[in-house]
């Protein structure tokens, strides 16, 4: 477990940084220091009520240790969401236009890099779990 999270840990810090044209303040750091306006389920869109619904009964079980973070934020003029859950091993392919449609990095990085320079205003506007969250 001790090695899970080191490597996860690892990923994170690394994750977006591809780039030397990248802002000191990294996208973790954003989403860190993000301010929480906790929105109920009724107040978010129906896709996202279903994605949540089916995250906390996939993770019904291990709510003890998992801790799934929902942020909003803005990118192109467009409002974005990005759903960080710890058992994903994949951090950033649960990322959503404000429509539901899930975001997909093209393989040379170059729009993802710029995801991680440009967005902004995040919010956590949703979290559920009681584990550690490692940013």
């Amino acid at each position: 477990m001790k090695q899970f999270i080191f490597l996860m840990l690892l990923f994170i810090i690394f994750g977006c940084d591809r780039s030397k044209d990248i802002d000191n303040e990294n996208f973790l750091n954003k989403l860190k220091k993000a301010p929480s306006v906790n929105i109920s389920k009724e107040n978010l869109p129906e896709w996202l009520v279903v994605k949540i619904n089916f995250l906390e009964t996939a993770h019904s079980k291990d709510i003890s240790w998992v801790k799934v973070r929902i942020f909003k934020g803005k990118w192109k003029n467009h409002t974005v969401y990005f759903i960080s859950d710890s058992f994903s091993s994949c951090l950033f392919c649960d990322v959503y236009y404000e429509d539901g449609e899930n975001i997909i990095w093209p393989a040379d990085g170059m729009e993802f890099t710029g995801f991680c320079s440009t967005s902004k205003n995040w919010k956590l506007i949703y979290e559920f779990g009681e584990g550690v969250f490692l940013f």
